[in-house]
């Protein structure tokens, strides 16, 4: 009987012991990377911390992916879907921004964090279907004929394949005789419409032109109404590329671009 005992008692306090182990065990590993999800939004940079000290991964859901860096201080290499990324030992860099071709016709950008913690893997989703039905949208036309029907797109209240519509009411005022509101925004994979409503709150008429309107970066412009009465409202059409897309061309300008393997190893 009392060896029994002793047994049943050495065999709880035996279980107790390899429970106490495993997580021991599983708490170590969990200090080895760190793992996280992030969802790549059109013209938005997204926000990562990675390791300083050790060896990073981004992974993404399919092969192809192109890199596009103007850092000096990333060791980047690709894989099929799997982008490593260190930072070199002999400096203490700042955030670095990188851009992301994918497969599915977005150019993504992400910024990169160094921080003294373990080795990160970073696995990205992407809007894919979305991006994708935008890009051939965008393809099927010529570069004109592209511009002429996201216009008459946004004149008839419809959204292109693949383009997502936000709604805006952000005030863009240019001149004290008219208020100018920023009403919504058309996003596809490389341009960018937006609509704005236009109210003379002056006493007397005014005319526009299509030039009044133009900044750098503005691809097409068109009026509704040209001339309003006082109280008179009409809407503007503007054609841009998005900001992701501008961004890109910008690094691609000024460097010669790091084009990471096109996933070979």
């Amino acid at each position: 009987m009392r060896i029994r005992r002793l047994l049943g008692l050495l065999s709880k306090h035996y279980a107790i012991v390899l429970h106490l182990v495993f997580i021991l065990i599983f708490t170590l590993n969990s200090r080895v990377y760190g793992l996280s999800t992030v969802t790549f939004t059109e013209g938005q940079s997204i926000f990562v911390d990675l390791s300083l000290r050790n060896l990073n991964l981004i992974k993404f859901p399919s092969s192809g992916v192109r890199v596009y860096t103007s850092s000096k201080v990333l060791d980047i290499k690709v894989d099929e879907g799997n982008v490593f990324v260190k930072f070199m030992e002999e400096v203490s860099p700042s955030p670095q921004e990188v851009f992301f071709i994918v497969p599915s016709g977005g150019v993504f950008s992400m910024i990169l964090v160094p921080k003294e913690v373990p080795a990160q893997t970073i696995v990205v989703r992407i809007p894919k279907e979305e991006v994708s039905e935008a890009l051939s949208w965008e393809t099927s036309h010529s570069y004109i004929a592209g511009l002429k029907e996201l216009i008459k797109a946004m004149y008839e209240g419809k959204s292109p394949r693949g383009f997502s519509v936000k709604e805006v009411d952000e005030e863009k005022s240019l001149w004290n005789e008219v208020k100018t509101i920023l009403k919504q925004i058309y996003r596809g994979a490389t341009l960018q419409g937006e609509v704005y409503e236009i109210t003379n709150v002056s006493k007397e008429p005014v005319r526009f032109v299509e030039k009044e309107f133009y900044e750098k970066g503005i691809l097409a412009i068109s009026l509704d109404r040209h001339e309003l009465k006082p109280g008179e409202k009409t809407e503007l059409y503007l054609v841009k590329k998005t900001k992701a897309q501008r961004a890109f061309e910008k690094v691609i300008q000024r460097m010669n671009p790091l084009d990471v393997l096109r996933g070979e190893k």
